[in-house]
């Protein structure tokens, strides 16, 4: 199987939600990165290991409902694939609606994902997640702290 097969097979498990297999694909090691701030995201920012990963997925599916997602064109290199795609999801907390394009790269050696990363429209997402204008949004130091901890 070719990476762009393989990560089309990670997309896939994630629709019928098979997350073990997911994990089984991933280096013990990996860097999971998602570009939101964790401070105001609680999928946000930067994790290491299997443990991360499943942190990255707990959080998201306490925080979204996916309506549509839809990995759309995968573009490959020697050991990298990135893909390019299109989510309409609520915001569980708020009820904000985020309809948006995102990019996930990720990375893969000897057959592992060893680094994933999502880029997504972070304005979007935390205007959906806090329910209106983010420049009114405030958090206080103590739960900023709490959020940079995975």
């Amino acid at each position: 199987m070719n990476n762009v097969e393989f990560v089309k097979s990670l997309y896939a498990a994630f629709t019928r939600g098979d997350l073990d297999t997911i994990f089984a694909a991933c280096d013990p090691n990996i860097e999971w990165i998602s570009n939101s701030d964790p401070a105001l995201i609680p999928w946000g920012g930067e994790r290491k290991g299997i443990d991360g990963a499943r942190s990255f997925f707990r959080e998201v599916a306490a925080h979204i409902e996916y309506e549509s997602f839809q990995p759309r064109d995968f573009l490959a290199g020697a050991d990298f694939v990135t893909v390019l795609g299109h989510t309409i999801a609520r915001v569980k907390p708020s009820g904000g609606r985020v309809d948006g394009e995102w990019v996930h790269l990720f990375k893969i050696e000897n057959g592992k994902v060893v680094s994933f990363r999502d880029y997504g429209d972070t304005h979007a997402v935390v205007q959906a997640y806090f329910g209106g204008d983010i420049h009114a949004v405030t958090v206080a130091p103590s739960e900023a702290t709490a959020r940079f901890q995975h």
